[in-house]
């Protein structure tokens, strides 16, 4: 009933009948599998020692349509593959479905891909036995030299159907309560018997890095939908590269300002104060400044100080190139409101403001200021001109810019990890509405 054959990297295969509708089935752990699920008519049945077969139930034909056939090759931490069984199962008394696919590595160990919606994870069992801590509500954790976990899922499995070999009965794994515990990308699962648990690990592994371990098309692999339970948010790694890049920008515009500051110091070119005064027409009389020279291009800022007193005045300011005649301009107008109301004091407006005008060429300047007030007692005002002052806008400017992705970054993981929560009925963080 068994004929034996070389194949591949991993060990030789071997063939045997289906006891029920003779279709030779190919296997390839000679030594460990018992169990077996025909392909055409989905007769389960176990074979040991050269006995009889012993048909233990027929499973209804599978919709799923598993994309690694039974016989695929590929590599995978390290270690040849071989596909050689393929699970079908769902959560008791739930519409979740997936597929396991037993990986005999060359090794002679067993590993498990498992694909739920598009999303592939590598099972491997582990020695490791862990403890969950109840912490509230629903929240539940294990605590590792890795981090901490969470509970994510808690089920039975139904075991809808199994085609190729097996070291163990899978039906018997509907008596399992299945524990699932998260720290994307990585799963820590817990199978839970009447006598014993067994503890797995898992890392969710990308259509990309499947498809070249098995040497297929990515596309041939099914398009992941929605968020997996350990989907890592950000897979590439961008966070961390970019913080770090993140970080070298605001050094190196802090150096450029300290540099900036060496090579072409702040410098204030002109403070002077004036009160306005009126003619006899009972215009305001325009003011002009003394001169200064500007060491350009360079930025100018302009400082406007007014003692208003429940008053207001308009200052526009126009800065002349004496040797060009070239003008620049700019109008302010600065308010001051205040008084008591209701036993309360109260304020509006300022008594000051600031203007910048950039790229200034080198040149000799002088100001002329126009003034307008409202009628009233005349207004004192001071006018301050420094070059070479570092714009707290374009800094701004810069570290908002430098901001931007990986704010976006930020954002697009907390929605990622509201997106993986919101599919669990469990929780990650305990909170007050847990109690109920």
């Amino acid at each position: 009933m068994t004929n034996m054959a070389l194949s591949g990297h991993t060990f030789p295969s071997a063939t045997l009948t289906c006891p029920n509708c003779q279709t030779t089935i190919t296997y390839y752990d000679v030594s460990g599998s018992s169990y077996y699920g025909c392909p055409n008519c989905h007769a389960f049945f176990k074979y040991e020692n050269e006995g009889p077969p012993e048909i233990l139930t027929t499973f209804q034909p599978s919709t799923a349509t598993p994309v690694l056939p039974i016989g695929s090759e590929g590599y995978l931490n390290g270690q040849f593959v071989r596909v050689v069984g393929l699970l079908h199962k769902k959560e008791a008394g739930s519409f979740y479905r997936w597929l396991e696919y037993m990986l005999l590595r060359q090794d002679g160990r067993y590993s498990q891909l498992a694909e739920y919606n598009g999303h592939w994870m590598v099972i491997e069992p582990t020695d490791h036995t862990y403890s969950h801590y109840h912490v509230g509500g629903k929240t539940y954790t294990i605590n590792t030299d890795e981090g901490q976990y969470w509970l994510y899922n808690q089920y039975k499995p139904e075991l809808l159907n199994a085609v190729g070999e097996f070291d163990w009965n899978c039906l018997e794994d509907e008596k399992l309560t299945i524990s699932e515990y998260i720290r994307p990308p990585s799963m820590l699962i817990s199978e839970q018997g009447a006598t014993d648990s067994k503890w797995y690990k898992a890392r969710y592994i990308s259509r990309s890095e499947l498809a070249t371990a098995f040497g297929i098309a990515k596309d041939v692999l099914p398009a992941p939908s929605g968020v997996g339970a350990i989907e890592p948010a950000d897979p590439d790694d961008r966070s961390g590269t970019l913080l770090a890049f993140t970080g070298m920008l605001l050094v190196a515009v802090f150096v450029l300002q300290v540099i900036l500051s060496i090579v072409k110091p702040s410098t204030q070119l002109l403070k002077e104060s004036y009160q306005t005064e009126s003619d006899s027409s009972g215009t305001i009389k325009p003011i002009i400044t003394s001169s200064f020279d500007v060491d350009g291009p360079t930025v100018l800022a302009f400082n406007l100080s007014a003692s208003l007193d429940n008053q207001w005045i308009e200052l526009p300011v126009t800065l002349i190139n004496e040797q060009s005649g070239r003008v620049y301009e700019f109008s302010k107008t600065l308010e001051y409101y205040y008084g008591v109301e209701g036993g309360e004091s109260w304020s509006e407006g300022s008594r000051d403001d600031d203007a910048v005008l950039s790229r200034i060429p080198s040149g000799r300047y002088h100001v002329n200021i126009y003034p307008a007030r409202d009628l009233g007692k005349p207004v004192s005002f001071s006018i301050g001109i420094t070059q070479n002052t570092m714009l707290g806008s374009n800094i701004a400017l810069l570290l908002l810019l430098f901001s931007i992705y990986p704010i976006s970054l930020f954002v697009n993981k907390q929605w990622h990890e509201s997106q993986r929560w919101s599919n669990s009925d469990y929780s990650k963080v305990y909170t007050e509405e847990d109690k109920s």
